[in-house]
């Protein structure tokens, strides 16, 4: 496992790096993951950064999150 998480590449990428981490982004509010079509199209566009915007989350809870589970976290945008 890769423990680097960057929130600057979509979220496809993100999983297919780490598939283990799906779970803990549906439970952090992702649950558009839980669809493989959503995965499969938006996924490939949208990075970690433009998503909590989109689902309305917490960055900064979600990061936490990440930490907690043992992953390090780059490219955060926190505006």
């Amino acid at each position: 496992m890769d423990n680097v998480i960057d929130f600057k590449i979509p979220v496809y990428k993100v999983l297919e790096k780490n598939p283990e981490l799906k779970q803990l982004l549906v439970e952090a509010g992702f649950k558009p993951l839980m669809d493989q079509k959503m995965l499969h199209s938006v996924g490939r566009l949208v990075n970690l950064n433009q998503g909590v915007k989109k689902i309305n989350i917490s960055i900064g809870d979600l990061v936490t999150k990440l930490e907690w589970n043992g992953y390090e976290v780059k490219g955060v945008e926190l505006k």
